[in-house]
């Protein structure tokens, strides 16, 4: 009897989730994490009455990414601050001139917001057609070969940043103005997220949920439900898929010397999508909500034991794998500005103390947005 039991059960758990969410069950909050923008104490004071703050959004207006990945990245590192701080910077101004009721800096928000659809800003990064023709990432396992996929990668995740400052800009546009942005956002959408819409992945959770997040944006701007019901059901079986039953992550925590960092990364991404997916009306599985906990637990081993975190094997090959201790980090993802928050929101999980993670989350708390899902998690009341 008990052999039968166990056999129904390791048939249960191979199946895949069955996740049903409909577009009837969609509920868009409308400032995508948010019914409402409100002061939030973990804000920083960023705003536009400054004209610093504005010129460093000014800087992204039709900003030559593509020269500037090529000259200064590689498969290992991505410097990719001269796109990525800006738009973080709009997002926080933004953000605190509507909780504000700031109407100047609202103004000034929109004309960048504006400004920045105009230049077709980030359309020249390459696609995800001119990868094919691209050598892929860790070439000959050599950290410092060309990556062409982060500089697709990064466009489109600021380009997903983009659309929530549109997001919660939408009712201040004028007819004009919406459809100077709008255009903007299904032409970008049309070349980095359309050709990706319900891609599996066999390995890995990265930005955006591998650009699920992104697609859900997308779907609260056009309020499409339907696509964003799709959206959610398949991205719920994506991470039931690369999710391991203990919690491990596939691709990400057996990144050798770098998995702690990159597990709580995917993890912290995961944890940001399934929040906005269940605010908007989507019931997470079971199955995926007890990978979920899981995976905060590992996210604990890796901090209180990286022995034994890193000693969970791995079958199959990883490319990508850091296998030289001299560029290790041994510490949560310091731009998961609000991973313990998620972790305690999600899974009921207690983030263990991580100092070297707190010390270097400081400088991100700065930032205001965590640009990887999209939203500050330390402003969910």
């Amino acid at each position: 009897m008990k052999k039968i039991f166990l056999i129904i059960l390791f048939l249960l758990l191979s199946f895949p989730v069955q996740a049903k969410v409909k577009s009837k069950d969609i509920k868009f909050p409308g400032k995508f994490y948010t019914n409402e923008i409100k002061t939030c104490a973990a804000m920083p004071n960023v705003n536009f009455k400054l004209d610093f703050y504005k010129k460093k959004v000014e800087g992204l207006i039709g900003y030559d990414w593509p020269a500037d990945h090529k000259a200064n990245s590689n498969s290992l590192n991505v410097e990719h601050k001269n796109i990525t701080e800006p738009i973080k910077v709009f997002l926080s101004a933004t953000h605190n001139a509507i909780s504000e009721g700031d109407k100047a800096s609202i103004d000034k928000a929109k004309k960048l917001l504006i400004d920045l659809a105009k230049a077709d800003t980030l359309y020249d990064s390459i696609s995800i057609e001119g990868l094919k023709s691209k050598p892929r990432c860790w070439a000959n396992n050599d950290p410092n070969s060309p990556c062409w996929y982060h500089q697709y990668e990064f466009a489109r995740g600021v380009f997903s940043n983009y659309m929530i400052g549109a997001l919660w800009l939408k009712s201040e546009l004028n007819d004009d103005e919406f459809k100077i942005v709008n255009k903007y956002i299904k032409k970008m959408y049309k070349k980095f997220l359309k050709p990706v819409e319900f891609e599996k992945k066999d390995r890995g959770i990265y930005q955006m949920a591998n650009g699920g997040a992104s697609i859900l944006i997308y779907a609260s701007w056009t309020n499409n439900k339907k696509l964003a019901a799709k959206e959610i059901n398949f991205r719920f079986n994506q991470f039931d898929k690369l999710i391991f039953e203990d919690g491990y992550i596939n691709n990400n925590s057996f990144r050798g010397y770098r998995g702690q960092w990159y597990h709580s990364y995917g993890l912290n991404i995961t944890l940001g999508y399934v929040y906005v997916a269940e605010l908007w009306g989507a019931k997470i599985p079971n199955k995926l909500k007890s990978k979920l906990v899981n995976s905060s637990k590992v996210a604990n081993l890796a901090i209180t034991d990286w022995e034994k975190f890193k000693s969970r094997e791995f079958k199959g090959t990883n490319r990508n794998k850091i296998s030289d201790p001299s560029n290790a980090i041994k510490h949560t993802h310091q731009m998961a500005i609000g991973i313990d928050k998620l972790m305690e929101v999600v899974t009921g999980i207690t983030l263990e103390n991580d100092p070297v993670y707190l010390r270097k989350r400081n400088y991100h708390l700065k930032d205001g947005i965590d640009d990887l899902i999209g939203f500050n998690p330390n402003c969910i009341k």
